[in-house]
């Protein structure tokens, strides 16, 4: 609110809002007429504390009078008179633009005038003063411009000063009292918690202050050793004839003190193996010595170097010492395995701990084994180092059974080598193991007499070891042409006298392995899993008269037991010449017209196509029935084999040898398959009839190689 103020007839305006005001006006009395006679008038301002007041007069016009005896104006502020004034604005008593400032926030203004106002007779009207004041900020933190008394800084160490006030703060390490100006050090728990760092006395490197108990605590991790070290210059106050008996400085690791410092000599590193120090510092109430200062660090605790148990340890990373939180890995040289007691671990590692131990002991590197190597069927290995052994690097070769198996690698390799993966692999990687094929068309006792022998033979062992004998509704013969495969005709599997063409694989028998046909029956049948007959074969004709059994399992080659090869195209034009020498095989009817009793084989070469045709076309004229004249046609697919009718020769195959091979020895001396018994018209009287073999060879792949 504003409110004017009057004071003896005086004039105080200043806007106030409940607090001191910060400026105003003061007027003499009845300004700007002039004042009266006879007046005293007195004007007290106040400003807020912290404020000075600044006074300065806008109008002054007072009765001039020597040393203003008779009317003046007088300021006075902190127990003093600032001035006394009056007369013109030139003379020596008038305040010009001068500004009074008080020392503290109040400033007293005092006017008098006396009885009369009057030159040579005349009245003069004088009319006063006008003058403004305002706060002014003090500087409580200046000394006083005037020296001539004691000055007490209101700080003990900083001060500082702003508008309407003033604070104090201390120096580093000091700590402002309850007072508000006193500085104390306070340094009874100071505390470090960072792995490296600095401490020193309070003021460092200036002059400590007196009466200190200082504790400073460093704490760190467990496992983490503490060392301190002292730099220069260190000073603390000594005796030369007692032990630190004014100021000591204590060093303690844990509980125990491990030693006590003074004097100006430097105690340099002092190493505390403990991750918990304080460090104690007492000062008496004098010296003046500059005090200390270090620097700490800390290292982890070392755990004891790693050392391998065997020479196949690797350990990583290689390091001259292992401390706390460091990690090793350790793995194996190739070929060998991790093993902690009897555990396998897949992999390991361990970490130095805070009490100087690792959390896991050093494992053991053991050499790898593989499995017994895989069984190679007909076939068998030898081992090329230590026998017996599966461990890694033992090797192996691998061989078949020979005579009757030849070797198929992968990758060419026989040898194998238990690797670091536990796997037994070849020379190229490979984990594939050969295969042992059977040998085709190589018996143990190739028949060499070639000459021409009147009817049969008995065979000797190893003489054909591709028979087959077949039991289905009577007798028939096969041909053997790889381990699960039985090469035969097809009106062995589907005779004329059946009705039904359905396939009945109970009825099919097949035996082998034997001359002797007891010791077949005795030796036991090899399950049939299947047979094919060739798509164009139909009854009533022999033209496509071939089929394939298939067997349930594997035949063991042997001297009795090994198969006869498929023709290659280079064999085309040799095994069909005109007068190429050929034998069939079986367990049919004899010259004498009896079942015979063991394998018998016979010589018959091929006959041109020119008298086969005429043979045939012969013989047909003599069949009436013209149904049955129709069943004996010649075709490409068939071939004939024996001995123009009429000849002394009577080699030739008979009934129950039909399916049977007729076979011939190739350039390469190797047997192959020319044909199959298939049909003809009086046994051992003229030529018989054979189907075609190597017209059929892509059908007979397209079975026996999908299987493969």
């Amino acid at each position: 609110m504003l409110r004017w103020v009057v004071l003896l007839l005086g004039t105080v305006a200043f806007c106030q809002n409940n607090k001191r005001p910060l400026f105003g006006t003061v007027t003499s009395p009845n300004y700007p007429i002039p004042y009266p006679n006879s007046n005293k008038s007195t004007w007290d301002i106040t400003v807020p504390a912290g404020y000075h007041v600044s006074l300065s007069f806008l109008v002054f016009d007072i009765e001039p009078s020597e040393n203003c005896y008779y009317d003046f104006v007088k300021v006075m502020a902190d127990g003093k008179e600032l001035g006394q004034f009056c007369g013109p604005v030139n003379s020596l008593t008038h305040p010009g633009h001068r500004q009074l400032v008080s020392l503290g926030n109040q400033m007293r203004i005092h006017f008098q005038s006396d009885f009369s106002n009057e030159l040579d007779g005349d009245v003069i009207p004088y009319k006063g003063f006008q003058a403004f004041y305002h706060a002014v900020d003090k500087d409580e933190c200046a000394p006083p411009s005037d020296a001539s008394g004691t000055w007490t800084p209101p700080c003990e160490h900083v001060c500082h000063n702003y508008v309407g006030g003033y604070f104090c703060s201390c120096f580093p390490g000091y700590n402002l009292q309850s007072d508000n100006r006193s500085c104390k050090v306070e340094c009874s728990s100071e505390m470090f918690t960072e792995e490296s760092g600095f401490i020193s006395s309070p003021g460092y490197p200036e002059p400590y202050p007196p009466d200190l108990k200082c504790n400073y605590s460093i704490r760190l991790e467990e496992g983490l050793q503490i060392s301190l070290s002292f730099q220069e210059p260190f000073e603390i106050d000594h005796h030369p004839k007692a032990r630190c008996p004014y100021d000591i400085l204590k060093v303690f690791a844990g509980d125990t003190m491990l030693n006590s410092f003074c004097g100006s000599h430097s105690p340099g590193m002092v190493t505390t193996r403990s991750h918990t120090v304080d460090i104690v510092f007492e000062t008496d109430d004098s010296g003046d010595s500059k005090g200390w200062s270090l620097h700490y660090t800390s290292e982890a605790i070392p755990c004891p170097y790693p050392e391998p148990r065997d020479t196949y340890t690797i350990i990583s990373p290689e390091q001259n010492i292992y401390r706390m939180r460091d990690y090793i890995v350790v793995t194996c040289q190739t070929g060998y395995k991790l093993m902690e007691d009897r555990k396998e671990l897949s992999s390991f590692s361990t970490t130095c701990q805070k009490d100087g131990t690792w959390h896991r002991p050093i494992p053991r590197c053991d050499i790898v084994t593989c499995e017994d190597p895989p069984v190679l069927t007909n076939g068998q290995y030898t081992f090329l180092t230590a026998p017996g052994r599966l461990e890694y690097r033992s090797a192996i070769q691998y061989r078949c059974n020979a005579p009757y198996y030849n070797m198929v690698t992968p990758n060419g390799s026989d040898t194998y080598t238990c690797s670091a993966q536990r796997q037994w692999k070849d020379d190229n990687g490979g984990v594939k193991i050969p295969l042992c094929l059977p040998v085709c068309g190589k018996p143990d006792n190739s028949v060499e007499s070639y000459e021409r022998i009147l009817n049969g033979k008995k065979a000797a062992p190893g003489n054909f070891p591709w028979q087959v004998f077949i039991s289905i509704n009577g007798r028939a013969g096969g041909a053997l042409i790889g381990e699960r495969w039985v090469l035969t005709a097809a009106h062995v599997l589907l005779p004329d006298t059946e009705d039904n063409e359905e396939k009945n694989l109970t009825k099919v028998h097949v035996f082998m392995g034997s001359l002797e046909v007891k010791h077949l029956l005795e030796m036991g049948n090899h399950p049939v899993e299947a047979f094919y007959v060739h798509p164009a074969f139909r009854k009533g004709s022999y033209d496509n008269d071939i089929a394939l059994i298939q067997l349930k399992n594997p035949v063991v080659m042997s001297q009795g037991v090994s198969p006869i090869c498929l023709p290659s195209p280079e064999d085309e034009d040799d095994i069909y010449q005109n007068g190429r020498k050929g034998y069939a095989s079986g367990y049919g009817v004899t010259e004498k017209h009896t079942i015979a009793n063991e394998l018998r084989y016979v010589y018959v070469p091929v006959a041109s196509w020119q008298d086969c045709e005429t043979y045939v076309d012969g013989k047909k004229k003599s069949i009436k029935d013209h149904t049955n004249r129709q069943k004996y046609f010649l075709s490409k697919n068939m071939f004939c084999a024996g001995f123009p009718e009429g000849s002394l020769n009577k080699g030739d195959s008979c009934q129950g040898d039909s399916g049977g091979a007729y076979t011939t020895p190739n350039k390469q001396d190797t047997w192959v398959a020319t044909g199959l018994v298939s049909w003809g018209f009086n046994c051992g009287q003229g030529y018989g009839i054979y189907t075609k073999v190597s017209n059929y060879v892509d059908w007979i792949k397209s079975y026996t190689e999908e299987e493969e």
